[in-house]
């Protein structure tokens, strides 16, 4: 493994320790990178090695079943398309930890397996001012083998890392259990993202969800019509394809420590959030989601959900978060 100029690290690590759950919005917390110094970074820059689009896994609005959604997964070309951006450029745990969860909170906690190891690729997307660069997570814990667990897109201008989005998951657990992320990226730079899950419970895929390169860099979400939105999970409008001013999201919140509220029977918060240009703006007030549940089923009824007490406030500006206060 190569090593990396120290400097590089070191505004890699600071763009982490900016972030919360890496998830595709499966969680109310959305924390955004703050700027780089101007330390010099070493990414490639070579614009032979930019990746021709579309990239990635095609139809992901049509893999909703169980077969369909396998048979992208156990693509064994399409794996070996993702290795050929090559994962070269390695970086030492001297200076990155990486916890052994795939769903954790960044920065990255000390309790690692020193096993794991994460690297940068040669290839990139190129994108007007910006460069986007394939950042990958192996996992070694359990496997002989390893193999890509998680995958990063890390947006960069002028060799200094700006906004970061995980678009791909590959994790196994326990009895077979298992949770995929896929994505596509079409020649408007367009990211999508589908999350499955296989569980004891009957086979679940989330709704597609997609993502756009804002003209500063970050990453927002991505919508194709205007106006009013609304699902399951959240409602407001949006403008230009991106949020805009008052949404209110009921999630499961990564965020939420249920042994510090023993009351709580679920980690799903009612969010009051504010968004400008897409990205968080103001203040988000997050209250405990009051909901009942199917007895069979054991799923939540969407239309018993309302606001509960509440729990922690963020204040945002410029789409960074600045400060957090519970209650």
């Amino acid at each position: 493994m190569r090593n990396i100029n120290i400097a590089f690290l070191t505004v890699l690590f600071f763009l982490f320790s900016c972030y919360s759950k890496a998830q595709t919005e499966n969680k109310a917390i959305s924390t955004e990178s703050r700027p780089a110094d101007t330390t010099s970074v070493f990414f490639n820059t070579n614009t032979k090695d930019c990746i021709n689009l579309p990239f990635g896994y095609s139809d992901l609005s049509k893999r909703i079943t169980v077969d369909s959604a396998l048979a992208a997964i156990q693509d064994k070309n399409k794996l070996k398309e993702i290795h050929a951006l090559q994962f070269e450029k390695g970086i030492k745990k001297d200076f990155v930890l990486l916890p052994e969860e795939y769903d954790v909170s960044l920065p990255f906690n000390k309790n690692i397996n020193e096993k794991d190891r994460i690297a940068i690729a040669s290839d990139y997307l190129c994108y007007g001012d910006y460069s986007l660069y394939f950042m990958a997570v192996y996992n070694t814990v359990r496997y002989a083998d390893p193999f890509i667990e998680r995958i990063y897109l890390v947006s960069t201008k002028n060799n200094k890392p700006i906004d970061m989005k995980r678009i791909y998951l590959h994790h196994e657990g326990e009895m077979g259990f298992a949770n995929y992320t896929l994505f596509n990226i079409d020649k408007n730079n367009i990211i999508s993202l589908r999350d499955y899950e296989f569980s004891e419970s009957p086979f679940q895929v989330n709704p597609l969800q997609q993502y756009q390169i804002l003209p500063s860099g970050k990453f927002s979400r991505y919508f194709d019509k205007d106006g009013l939105y609304k699902n399951s999970e959240e409602q407001g409008v949006v403008k230009n394809h991106r949020k805009e001013g008052k949404w209110i999201e009921t999630k499961s919140n990564g965020s939420i420590n249920l042994q510090q509220y023993p009351e709580f029977t679920d980690p799903y918060t009612y969010l009051e959030a504010e968004y400008k240009n897409g990205l968080p703006s103001g203040t988000w007030k997050f209250y405990k989601l009051l909901q009942k549940y199917n007895e069979e089923t054991g799923e939540p009824i969407v239309n018993t959900r309302k606001k509960g007490q509440l729990i922690y406030t963020e204040m945002y500006k410029d789409g960074i978060l600045e400060k957090r206060e519970f209650r």
